[in-house]
């Protein structure tokens, strides 16, 4: 079990663009020196990696979840919540996704 202290919670967030290339060993120091947070795996295409090689690097796109007891400069990665609608395409970057009401 991980434990990153009290008031530490789970997150996913947008890989930091200086860590792209980087070894996840690296990375995994960069996230304990820069920001205090524990890297527990990294989520690419929809696969969550858990435990990767030692020769495992990021790519764009990546996404990290982490236990940290705050964001601090770390951008968090929101997706849809409610049901699933895949008809309805993902909102524009930078625009929070809004759920449309029950019929």
């Amino acid at each position: 079990m991980v434990s990153g202290g009290a008031g530490s919670e789970l997150y996913r967030v947008k890989i930091p663009d200086d860590y792209l290339g980087l070894a996840i060993d690296d990375v995994s120091q960069r996230f304990r020196d820069d920001h205090h947070a524990t890297l527990l795996a990294i989520s690419r295409l929809g696969q969550t990696h858990v435990n990767p090689s030692a020769d495992f690097k990021l790519l764009a796109g990546d996404e990290a979840l982490i236990v940290s007891d705050r964001l601090g400069s770390l951008k968090p990665v929101h997706h849809w919540t409610g049901p699933i609608d895949e008809t309805r395409p993902e909102p524009p970057p930078g625009q929070a996704p809004t759920q449309r009401p029950e019929a």
